[in-house]
C-alpha cells in the first residue's frame, strides 16, 4: 500500500524533492535489501539507500535530485539531517524495521531524534521480533491507535 499511495500522490501533486517514505533499518545489509525491494517493486519511484561506510557526498548529491523513498540506518540519516541534505518535513510513511535490533545496536536515541523531526500527521509502522519496554514506549509516544499483532505471546523474553 505504501508504494501505491506514493505513486497516486505523485500523480496528483507532482513529484517533490523530499522523501514521502522513510524506512529505518539497524544494519546496512537490511537497508540495502529493503531499498532493493522498493526499487524492484516500483521502478517509477526514486529510492536511495543511506548508510555509513560510503562517501556521504555522493548520497548528498543524490538527495539533491529528489527522492520518493529513503531507506537507511539511523546514524547516517541523522548525519544527513544535520548537514541539511535530508529534509523529512514531507514524510507521510515511516517504517522501523527490526526495531528491537536498533535498540541492541545502540540506535535508540537516534531513532527518537528522527521520529521527533517527522510531521505529526503520518502513517507509522514498527516491525519487531520482540517487544522490549523501549518499543512499547515508542509505540505509546509516536503512534496513534496502534494495532499490535503478536505472534508469540506477551513476554519480554521473546
Amino acid at each position: 500500500p505504501i508504494i501505491d499511495k506514493i505513486i497516486k500522490f505523485n500523480a496528483k501533486h507532482g513529484r517533490g524533492k523530499n522523501p514521502l517514505c522513510l524506512v529505518l533499518a539497524p544494519t546496512r545489509e537490511l537497508a540495502r535489501q529493503v531499498e532493493k525491494e522498493f526499487r524492484e517493486s516500483a521502478p517509477s519511484l526514486d529510492t536511495i539507500c543511506l548508510y555509513g561506510g560510503t562517501p556521504i557526498g555522493q548520497q548528498m548529491r543524490e538527495l539533491g535530485y529528489g527522492i520518493d523513498v529513503a531507506v537507511g540506518t539511523p546514524g547516517r540519516i541523522i548525519d544527513l539531517m544535520k548537514r541539511g541534505a535530508l529534509n523529512l518535513s514531507e514524510v507521510q510513511f515511516v517504517v522501523l524495521d527490526e526495531a528491537d535490533q536498533m535498540l541492541q545496536v545502540g540506535f535508540a536515541e537516534d531513532v527518537e531524534i528522527i521520529l521527533q523531526k517527522l510531521p505529526e500527521k503520518r502513517q507509522s509502522m514498527m516491525f519487531s521480533a520482540t517487544m522490549p519496554s523501549w518499543i512499547r514506549s515508542l509505540t505509546k509516544k509516536y503512534l496513534n491507535n496502534p494495532l499490535t499483532i503478536d505472534l508469540v505471546g506477551d513476554s519480554d523474553q521473546k
